[in-house]
């Protein structure tokens, strides 16, 4: 296993991609602050991978100041307002679809994306975007990632004129082979003027123009309505450790019930059946939990603030309902941590690898297939409503205790949270250091199929169902004035740090 780690006194970004951690610590060098820094990652990422964190997708941040005060940015789309239960249902579907031009809220990413630099950033917006427009416009190596999804999503990708278009035939299928994204490079050029372009430009009339021809609802009122936002952070303490969550409508409060029940039990060997045994059963109550009570907030029949707290989910652990099933899906996490103490969890995502596989060909913007994350069942926070947010499962960690942070978090849908509580609990009851943390050997339970996925290299029993691997994991870690990046052997990317 390579050590890929970085150390610097200067800042670290550490992303599923090299050329994207590079673009990073380039803006941490040229004095930009860990939210700069992650703007542009950000966008880097969203031009290499577009299948995992593209335009179309989502953005969540979780930014610790220097000073030790923690901010959740919320760039979640949300139901657009033509998209209600009776138009799911009238056009005989039992369900929201799981692709197509129904399965799409409207695109959060940078509406959120912006709101963070607006909130917290220092250097010039334009200089933030412009290497992710010359990276879509001059080309990059097709990453392996991209490559694997082009081949995994085929059949998705050609049912839509725009992803036949703009997606296959676009882009290589060949790892390593040179790739351009003139469309974005066109939309990213707006962009560097105008923040909200894709919002309120020629590509939102784009947009609302493509969807209406493919079946679609999402129009320019739901595109100009779309903000990011902040709200208050989860925090919660885990063995005299701080542990800090993104609230609803993410599934961060999971993270934070199953570390509140972990504390109780003496755990077993970090790579034993045994761990992952308890771990399931304790998912399997915790997530009924989340999707009976978890939403959009204003739906909420408990406050997020006191959902997080122990007494309450001991309380609600009692009226237990079975988890419906679900699947994985994936997304992109990266970590930043500047000079002077800001620390960045990051995470964007489509949900599913190229989401709803409908895509904008003049802009190449493919939207996300996020609508899943609603019900059709009536009374609950994430019912099927007009401009709701879905039920979403990109969340991630900040920790801390004395002068040790790290911002932590992984791919993997709706085995998130139980990731998370394997790191957190690698890191604080088994001594591991971040990098081996992310890079253990893991095992969690699938609630899509009530089963218990395990990689190779993991003590897997009878009847678990292996896989090649659990999402890919990143971290940063400060300790004093001393910044480290980890980048998990599962994918592609390396650290970088800033002198």
């Amino acid at each position: 296993m390579v050590r890929a780690w970085a150390e610097s006194l200067g800042g670290v970004v550490a992303s599923e991609e090299t050329i994207a951690s590079s673009i990073g610590s380039k803006i941490l060098s040229s004095g930009g602050n860990a939210v700069d820094a992650a703007v542009a990652t950000s966008l880097a990422l969203a031009v290499l991978i577009p299948h995992l964190g593209g335009v179309g997708g989502d953005f969540f941040m979780l930014y610790r100041t220097p000073e030790g005060n923690v901010f959740f940015v919320n760039g979640s789309g949300f139901a657009p307002r033509r998209l209600t239960r009776d138009e799911v249902l009238g056009r005989g579907l039992k369900d929201i679809p799981e692709s197509g031009p129904l399965s799409s809220t409207t695109p959060g990413y940078l509406a959120g994306l912006y709101h963070s630099w607006r909130s917290f950033g220092t250097m010039e917006w334009t200089d933030l975007v412009r290497p992710a427009r010359l990276l879509a416009s001059k080309g990059f190596p097709l990453p392996s990632s991209t490559a694997r999804s082009l081949k995994l999503r085929r059949e998705c990708l050609e049912s839509d004129p725009g992803s036949r278009e703009a997606v296959l035939n676009a882009l290589p299928h060949q790892e390593g082979a040179p790739a351009r994204l003139p469309g974005l490079s066109a939309l990213l050029t707006g962009v560097e003027d105008d923040p909200l372009y894709l919002y309120r430009g020629e590509p939102a009339e784009a947009l609302e123009e493509y969807m209406a021809s493919v079946g679609g609802v999402i129009g320019v009122e739901d595109l100009a309505e779309t903000r990011g936002f902040i709200a208050d952070p989860l925090i919660s303490e885990y063995r005299g450790w701080k542990i800090w969550e993104m609230p609803p409508n993410t599934q961060g409060v999971t993270t934070l019930h199953l570390l509140m029940l972990l504390e109780d039990i003496e755990l077993a060997e970090p790579i034993s059946p045994q761990r992952i045994n308890v771990l399931a059963n304790l998912a399997r109550r915790v997530y009924s939990i989340r999707d009976k009570y978890v939403g959009d907030p204003r739906y909420m029949p408990i406050d997020p603030q006191s959902l997080a707290r122990k007494e309450t989910l001991l309380r609600l652990l009692g009226g237990e309902e079975a988890s419906p099933a679900r699947s994985a899906g994936d997304t992109t996490f990266f970590a930043v941590a500047d000079g002077e103490g800001g620390i960045v969890a990051g995470i964007q995502s489509l949900f599913y690898p190229w989401g709803s596989c409908v895509t904008e060909p003049r802009f190449q913007i493919t939207l996300n297939n996020r609508a899943r994350g609603f019900t059709l069942k009536e009374g609950l926070p994430s019912t099927l409503r007009p401009r709701a947010l879905p039920l979403h499962t990109l969340s991630a960690v900040i920790m801390e205790r004395e002068d040790r942070a790290f911002a932590l978090g992984a791919s993997g849908g709706h085995l998130r949270p139980q990731q998370h509580a394997l790191f957190v609990t690698n890191i604080v009851d088994y001594g591991m250091s971040a990098f081996d943390a992310i890079n253990a050997p893991r095992a969690v339970w699938d609630p899509g199929r009530d089963e218990i996925l395990c990689e190779n290299g993991f003590a897997c029993q009878q009847g678990w169902r292996k896989v090649e691997r659990i999402g890919v994991a990143n971290a940063v870690e400060t300790v004093g004035r001393v910044k480290r990046g980890y980048t998990d052997s599962r994918g592609d990317g390396l650290p970088a740090a800033a002198p």
